[in-house]
Formats: C-alpha cells, sequence, structure tokens
C-alpha cells in the first residue's frame, strides 16, 4: 500500500459523477504536422508528470467514508498509453471517430483514472488523445499540465516550470517581463510564460474575488447589483432552456467536429469596431449557429443556457501535488431567437456584463460545497436537475499565441472538450493557439444529428458578423 491522500470535496463529486451517456472525463486533444518521435515524448511526459505528481500513479480507494488517492508502487507508465494508427485517409473524419469512440469508455477505477492515446497517421503526422478523470483537476490545472508538456521551441527549455509543491509560500514562476526586441528562443519562452498566466483568466471574466469573499455560501452577500438579481433568479426559479430538437435523455454513441481555424487579429478587429471583448464575439457566434442550426431542423427557441467555469483561484505556475478542482459553474443564457448577430451581440454583452458584476460563481461553489454533504440518492437528484437546466457546457480556452513544440515537433492545433453530467447534449470548446480560434463540439449523436452544422455555423456565423461590422 502507498502512500494516501484524501480528495477534496469537489474532487469526490465529479468521481461520483460518472454515467454510462456522460462520462466525467476531460479529453484533451494536440496534433503536429510531422511524425512525433513517441520514444522522445515518453521521456518528457513521463519526467514532467508522471514522476512528479503522484496523482497520476495513483488509484481511488473508499475507506473511512471518503474517497482516497492511492500510490502504486507497482504503477507502470507504459501501462497507460495506447497506440492506434489511424485508417485511410488518415483526415479529420478518421481522428474524429476515433475520439468519438472514447468518449464513453469509462477509465478502470482499479488502474490510475488516466490514459493518453498516441496517434499516428493523422494528416502524415501524430495526434495525442489524453483522457483524464475529472477528479484529478478541474479544466484549467489540466491545461496547465499540458502546457509543462510543451516547449517554446523544438530545443529550449520547458515552456513553464511547474514543479509541485505541498502549499508552502515560496512558489517557483516561469521567467515573465518583456521579450527582447530580436526575438529569438528566449524571447518566445518569456512571450509564452507570461501567456501561460493568461490562460487560466475566467472565460466571462468574473469571481476573481470569489475565494476571497469566502469559501461558503454564507461568505456570499449579494447585493442589488443586476448580476446578484439574476444569480437569485437562476437559483430559485430556474434558466429559460426551451424544449428543442436536442431534449432527451442521452445515449452512449458520441459525436466529434471542430471548425478550420478563423485568425485571432479578426476577431479582435470585430470586437473593437464594437467596444465589446473577444469573447463577447465568440460567445455571439455561438449563440447565432445554434439559432441558424435550428431553423435548419425546423425548431426555434428563444434561449439555450450553457454551464460556463470559472476559475476561482489565482494562477498558480507551481501547481500544488494534490492538483484538484477549484472551480464553479455559471450559468449563461444565450438568444437563439434572433437573425440579427448585431442584435445578437448586444444582447450577449448585457448578459455577460450581469454575470460579472454579480456573485453567482462564489454562490455556485457553496452550493457545490453544501450538495457534497448530502446523502448520495439526494447528492444525485440535485446534481441532475441543477445540470438539466442547461444543454451543456460551455469553455473557451485563451491559450498561448505563439508556437509550442513537443519531442521537437512543431504543434499545429489543441482541442478538449470538458465533461457532461444528466442529460446535458453538448460540450462546446473554443480553444485559440498561435493567433487562431479553434472551435470544437462533442455531442450526444442521436439528439444532436448532423453535429458538424454547429461548428460549421460558428465560422459562417462569424464571417457574417465580420461582414456587418466593415459594410
Amino acid at each position: 500500500m502507498g502512500e494516501r491522500r484524501r480528495l477534496g470535496a469537489q474532487d469526490a463529486l465529479w468521481l461520483e459523477m460518472d454515467e454510462p451517456g456522460n462520462l466525467m472525463v476531460v479529453d484533451s486533444l494536440f496534433w503536429t504536422a510531422e511524425p512525433i518521435d513517441w520514444d522522445a515524448w515518453t521521456v518528457v511526459v513521463e519526467e514532467r508528470l508522471w514522476e512528479r505528481f503522484p496523482v497520476f500513479r495513483s488509484v481511488v480507494v473508499r475507506s473511512d467514508g471518503g474517497w482516497w488517492w492511492e500510490e502504486r508502487p507497482d504503477a507502470r507508465f507504459e501501462d497507460r498509453l495506447e497506440r492506434v494508427v489511424l485508417p485511410d485517409p488518415g483526415g479529420d473524419a478518421e481522428l474524429q471517430a476515433l475520439i468519438a469512440s472514447r468518449r464513453t469508455v469509462p477509465l478502470d477505477r482499479e488502474e490510475p483514472l488516466w490514459r493518453a492515446v498516441l496517434v499516428d497517421g493523422y494528416r502524415g503526422g501524430s495526434a495525442v488523445l489524453f483522457r483524464a478523470h475529472h477528479a484529478i483537476a478541474d479544466g484549467i490545472r489540466m491545461v496547465q499540465l499540458t502546457l509543462s508538456v510543451f516547449d517554446p521551441a523544438p530545443d529550449a527549455p520547458p515552456l513553464a516550470d511547474v514543479r509541485p509543491h505541498d502549499g508552502a509560500a515560496q512558489v517557483v514562476g516561469p521567467v515573465v517581463g518583456p521579450a527582447p526586441a530580436g526575438g529569438g528562443v528566449v524571447g518566445t519562452a518569456r512571450a509564452s510564460a507570461r501567456l501561460a498566466r493568461t490562460l487560466v483568466a475566467n472565460p466571462v471574466g468574473g469571481a476573481h474575488t470569489a475565494l476571497g469573499a469566502g469559501r461558503s455560501l454564507a461568505g456570499a452577500v449579494l447585493g442589488s447589483v443586476p448580476g446578484d438579481v439574476d444569480t437569485v433568479r437562476k437559483l430559485v426559479l430556474g434558466t429559460r432552456n426551451d424544449a428543442t430538437r436536442w431534449t432527451g435523455s442521452v445515449g452512449e454513441r458520441k459525436a466529434i467536429a471542430w471548425s478550420p481555424p478563423i485568425a485571432l487579429d479578426a476577431v479582435k478587429a470585430v470586437a473593437g469596431a464594437h467596444a465589446a471583448t473577444v469573447n463577447d464575439v465568440l460567445v455571439t457566434c455561438v449563440a447565432q449557429s445554434l439559432h441558424d442550426y435550428l431553423a435548419g431542423h425546423g425548431t426555434v427557441c428563444r434561449s439555450v443556457t450553457w454551464d460556463v467555469p470559472v476559475n476561482l483561484v489565482p494562477f498558480d505556475p507551481a501547481l500544488p501535488v494534490e492538483l484538484g478542482n477549484s472551480f464553479a459553474l455559471v450559468q449563461l443564457e444565450l438568444p437563439t431567437h434572433l437573425d440579427d448577430p448585431l442584435r445578437t451581440l448586444g444582447v450577449v454583452r448585457r448578459r455577460m456584463g450581469r454575470i460579472k458584476s454579480g456573485h453567482e460563481a462564489v454562490v455556485d461553489f457553496g452550493v457545490q460545497a453544501v450538495m457534497s454533504r448530502l446523502s448520495r440518492r439526494v447528492y444525485r437528484f440535485s446534481v441532475d436537475l441543477l445540470a438539466n437546466r442547461a444543454v451543456g457546457v460551455l469553455t473557451n480556452v485563451p491559450g498561448p499565441q505563439v508556437p509550442l513544440h513537443v519531442a521537437g515537433r512543431r504543434i499545429e492545433g489543441m482541442m478538449g472538450w470538458a465533461p457532461l453530467t444528466a442529460d446535458q447534449v453538448m460540450s462546446f470548446t473554443i480553444y485559440s493557439y498561435d493567433g487562431k480560434v479553434f472551435v470544437g463540439i462533442a455531442a450526444d449523436a442521436g439528439l444532436v444529428p448532423d453535429h458538424e452544422q454547429v461548428v460549421d455555423g460558428f465560422v459562417d456565423a462569424f464571417h457574417a458578423l465580420e461582414r456587418l461590422t466593415l459594410r
């Protein structure tokens, strides 16, 4: 028996939320144009993740009325890896089918709760699908862990030093500061490290003082601002999420798609022209793509609600040994009945502004703390009740805006999908990297037919908004 660490209350919540149709597994993907030397990749990942963080060598055990991470001395890194060669022609469709087939494959509780699928034959290069249970860490820390495997140049030091610590005051951070005008490897490393900090920015810009206000529900004193009025309404009355094409019970057949990238500078130009944020513009495109998808399937609804993860702790480049979860979910209601993208943008800006001015994230964190103390049956009912108020999870990851490398190979793109629960049908991800914006969806294949239309519609919605801006 190895060393044990007790799971935090929120970590234990996610551990017990697996359902056959919706597993609590975070799926992360990156790909390269050139084949990866898997021996070199193995050395990097084993050193930077496996040897540094005990949770990757641990299994979950039930003891003394709670869940514990128990380190397994006999655990082997190579047992967590799976090699796959894509069938011809080795394009997007083949890789997406592979990911979809894994989306409902549970992780073995008798083994460490993660796996990496090493893919050859994707567009002449390679890809890695990293699957890890949400109980290990939240999405922000997962992304930070992923970045620790990458380098700012083929032969450069790691992007950031993420040596684990046990909560001591001292931390080891990345090199920050202005990059030299000449650029080069050093300048790239510094720029990348700064961008690693911005990576954990809250997608909706709220809750930046959430944990400072107190870790309990009582610590969140609601004021009379519109954001807090909205919070009370959502908590007591629920959100508007009209029954529509995708309403129903989820199955175990999933579908994956992602769009061609959009230039981030183009998104910034549209945002600047309307005194909006980049996030406002991107979320508006989500709303318009859903409007167009529903219209194409003969359905109209006024509003679709999404759960949006919000980070609750400051950026810490020295990740704690136990990792874990420190986030909340805010509910964002998107208008899906408007034909005019500019009107949609105005509504989105107002609703995002109310969330930013309120305390919804800290209230949600308090609700999670209360729920973690309920009996399993009541807890499961409460989770399903709250989760089914949203169609799924909408995640916006502002990644590094410089090219990164792994085992000497340049990374061409990144994508990931948050887990869903209850009868949520879509995980929608907006991921920016190296000056490009990628959009991906993981959906229930039975309830969201023609799922690729949603991500294609996102790109179409942006170009429509761009045309209206430039006319």
